[in-house]
């Protein structure tokens, strides 16, 4: 099955909470389908960088919305524990069998409820990292719903010592027609459509660098940086080397409201 890359506004549809059922079929859908792991199927290399940065000795890493793993399963060896959540059951499934398959015997692997993250966080305790990477947080279009999944990525870091590292769509670089479409403040929706006619659908809320701020400080956390996460598109830099090197120098010198995705680091 093949999903092309046709996309329409949805501006009908109500805010999504990450647990709820058109996301967890949308999600389904695009993994699934096997498109996600298509068109990202490595990790952005700016990031993994700045992973690699925040990782102490014998650090414990927390990956929220951990997809298909494609940062996750590249922490084997590199850390003491790691644990990644989806609320995707596709997503959990894959990310089992690709540990299975490399050995990774003690990655745990959580969702898709929220409660399953609470409940490792008690048995297993606090983490160094928390991951929340490429627009995950923009898919949970609801406010509070978002406040609660921040509020829990807080509450899975050690006081004082966590951090968390984080990015959101830029408004100012995405989905450009979809908004002027749309009466919302940077929420937009659209579809992808297989080849067999189903429709995932899928909702971004867009940032820019003053929105993310606000809500990275209502859920209690302290901004150390604010940065991009890339100039050109992802989906250019995992499939192109020129794309990468002409990134790799621009990412580090143009301001956050060029990036086509904007990252923070923060602390609790």
């Amino acid at each position: 099955m093949t999903v092309h890359e046709t996309e329409k506004p949805d501006a009908d549809t109500p805010p999504v909470t990450p647990g709820d059922a058109t996301t967890r079929a949308s999600y389904q859908l695009y993994f699934t389908s096997g498109f996600y792991d298509r068109r990202y199927p490595s990790p952005n290399r700016t990031m993994w960088r700045r992973i690699t940065h925040l990782l102490g000795p014998d650090a414990a890493v927390l990956d929220f919305g951990c997809g298909s793993g494609r940062y996750l399963l590249r922490l084997q060896g590199l850390v003491s524990r790691a644990a990644g959540f989806d609320v995707s059951p596709a997503a959990l499934e894959t990310v089992r069998a690709r540990a299975a398959a490399s050995g990774w015997t003690d990655l745990a692997v959580i969702g898709p409820e929220t409660t399953d993250l609470d409940h490792y966080i008690e048995v297993s305790g606090r983490v160094d990292l928390v991951l929340c990477l490429f627009g995950v947080l923009g898919h949970i279009t609801d406010p509070a719903a978002r406040a609660d999944a921040l509020g829990r990525m807080r509450a899975a870091l050690k006081p004082g010592a966590g951090r968390l590292l984080i990015s959101v769509p830029n408004r100012a670089r995405r989905f450009r027609s979809e908004q002027t479409d749309s009466a919302r403040d940077g929420l937009v929706h659209y579809r992808r459509r297989t080849d067999d006619g189903q429709d995932v659908v899928l909702h971004y809320q867009l940032f820019d660098p003053q929105k993310l701020t606000r809500e990275l400080t209502a859920a209690g956390f302290a901004l150390e940086r604010l940065s991009c996460e890339s100039v050109l598109p992802e989906s250019w830099l995992l499939h192109n080397g020129l794309a990468r090197w002409i990134d790799r120098l621009l990412t580090p010198v143009c301001p956050v409201r060029w990036g086509y995705g904007i990252c923070a680091e923060a602390s609790c």
